[in-house]
């Protein structure tokens, strides 16, 4: 059974065995999840996040919930009074209250595999389009200007160095393409062991010294309290002028106050972004203006085959626990351990 959000009324007449509810959808279409809840006895339930009351009660008789993009924060987990999972369609959570739902003992899960691929390829698309000034050369030759002049100058990538922040499995794939592309590749990860970037043929390096050495930086790594404002006003002054930085992962990772000076002060040469701090920023946001600094919207895991992936992957998750199964990619480990 399918529903939009339901009344009071219309829930306490639902004979489901279990109640599922997605909190926020911005894919295309809902099949995805429709076909794979169909293995277990459920109500699928889309919520209305603009409905708070309504919300509330729906968290009050979830048994699961698919999340993407809304804050499950501690006041909402403590509505959960039924709930065993919390799947997140992709794989940052910082979205979810991870100490709250651990507490509660309820699962919050991730979706790692089917876009690792698809960020990758966008970070390096989003190089590849700033240092060759594809957007710029673009928008001209549609205003009838038919020469590179406002381009100058475009240098080759070949032999230039890569400076990856944090080595997980996009950055992996991030250095296999680059390799391809000429570029030797550096990254930074304290929490990554030495034989994993000799796997790759990475060298490892501190993070003083990625930020003074790279000619292109490329953003991999969790938001956390600990890489909030990592790249600031200092990191940016260190950097070379010619340098491009790229941000697949978090906005908060930069700080935009300090990346806005760097680039009115020409401390960098240019940034691809496909997040930022605050999504959508309206309007008017200062970033909006300049040439060299390309903005996509958080769009880097897109592609039709990634989202039915992503949506089957996280409902995967639900119909195994609602089964009296263990997930397969559990966030909060500690959980299988009580």
């Amino acid at each position: 059974m399918v529903n939009n959000q339901l009344t009071p009324k219309e829930c306490s007449l639902n004979m489901s065995k279990y109640t599922v509810v997605i909190s926020d959808s911005p894919f295309p279409s809902p099949q995805p999840f429709l076909d794979t809840l169909k293995e277990i006895d459920c109500e699928i339930i889309f919520a209305d996040l603009n409905d708070k009351a309504g919300f509330e009660m729906l968290c009050e008789k979830a048994d699961g919930m698919i999340v993407t993009y809304a804050e499950i924060n501690a006041a909402i987990i403590n509505q959960l009074t039924k709930c065993r999972i919390l799947a997140r369609t992709g794989v940052a959570v910082n979205n979810i209250d991870l100490n709250e739902a651990t507490k509660k003992k309820i699962y919050v899960t991730n979706v790692v595999t089917p876009q690792i691929l698809e960020v990758a390829k966008h970070a390096i698309t989003l190089l590849l389009t700033s240092v060759k000034k594809i957007v710029l050369l673009n928008n001209n030759v549609k205003k009838g200007i038919w020469n590179f002049n406002a381009a100058v100058p475009i240098y080759q990538m070949t032999g230039k160095t890569l400076g990856l922040a944090g080595f997980g499995n996009i950055a992996k794939e991030v250095a296999k393409i680059a390799k391809i592309l000429g570029l030797n590749v550096i990254a930074y990860d304290p929490y990554v062991k030495q034989e994993v970037f000799a796997e790759s043929d990475v060298l490892k390096v501190e993070f003083s010294e990625l930020i003074k050495v790279s000619d292109y930086i490329s953003i991999h790594m969790p938001l956390t309290e600990e890489t909030k404002d990592l790249f600031n006003t200092a990191e940016f002054d260190s950097m070379k002028q010619t340098a491009y930085i790229i941000n697949t992962s978090r906005g908060g990772i930069i700080n935009e106050d300090a990346l806005i000076e760097a680039i009115d002060k020409g401390k960098i040469a240019g940034a691809g972004l496909d997040v930022l701090s605050t999504e959508f920023p309206g309007e008017d946001h200062p970033l909006f203006k300049y040439p060299n600094v390309i903005i996509t919207p958080h769009s880097a895991y897109y592609s039709e085959e990634c989202v039915e992936n992503l949506q089957k992957s996280a409902a995967h998750e639900i119909v195994r626990v609602l089964k009296g199964e263990k997930p397969l990619s559990l966030v909060n480990k500690e959980l299988l351990i009580d």
